[in-house]
């Protein structure tokens, strides 16, 4: 039987080699010392407190949707504020430089009076004068100009209800226009919309504009009769 001293130092010199293997290794590891298994888990992360955009985001299916949205429309609104500060809205030159002047309500007392006919055109009238550009496309009359030609649109009122606007006898008539800055002759080729033309009101092409008012006023007062 072996003994209780042999079993010892059998022990201790197993325990010896153990411990010098386990020292050849360490010295040889490339990540140096290694540790127990328990020592080298790794440290659970870190996670953020729940904030209230987090909150939302889990409560809701499609809350970041939401809360990217709710970010848009918050810088818009911003952005139409600072502009309504600055009085864009309100610029007349803004208005007209962006092509809006027949835009809006009738600022002067408008008439008209006269007849248009097939044999012929008598009418007269005053109202608002304003300005487009006819060259985005065909004209009511069928006609395509550019902001050079001498024409006007005519308000719906004066104009007429037609099925083919075309056949409306004010097409081609010719009228002397009178405005602040002078007189100009032009020819109806257009209609305008009782939007923002009321009985009586043209809307002028640039060119004549340009001759019997100031285009940065956009709106203006103006009478027109027959040539």
């Amino acid at each position: 039987m072996i003994s209780e001293a042999a079993r010892s130092s059998s022990s201790r010199h197993n325990s010896t080699v153990l411990s010098s293997e386990q020292q050849f290794q360490n010295l040889h590891h490339p990540f140096g010392l290694m540790q127990d298994e328990a020592a080298s888990e790794r440290d659970p992360l870190i996670v953020p407190p729940p904030t209230i955009w987090t909150k939302f985001n889990e409560k809701y299916r499609f809350g970041k949707l939401i809360l990217v949205a709710a970010g848009c429309t918050g810088i818009l609104v911003v952005m139409l504020s600072v502009l309504g500060g600055l009085g864009v809205y309100k610029n007349v030159r803004y208005r007209n430089e962006a092509g809006i002047s027949s835009i809006g309500k009738t600022k002067y007392k408008g008439d008209s009076w006269g007849s248009a006919t097939s044999e012929g055109f008598t009418m007269g009238g005053q109202g608002d004068g304003t300005y487009y550009d006819p060259g985005v496309g065909l004209t009511s009359c069928g006609g395509q100009f550019t902001a050079s030609n001498m024409i006007v649109a005519l308000n719906s009122y004066d104009y007429g209800n037609y099925a083919d606007p075309n056949q409306s006898p004010v097409c081609g008539a010719c009228i002397i226009v009178t405005g602040p800055l002078g007189t100009a002759k032009a020819t109806i080729q257009d209609m305008c919309p009782s939007t923002g033309c009321g009985r009586g009101s043209l809307d002028l092409s640039p060119a004549v504009f340009s001759q019997v008012g100031d285009l940065t006023e956009g709106r203006i007062a103006v009478n027109w009769t027959h040539c």
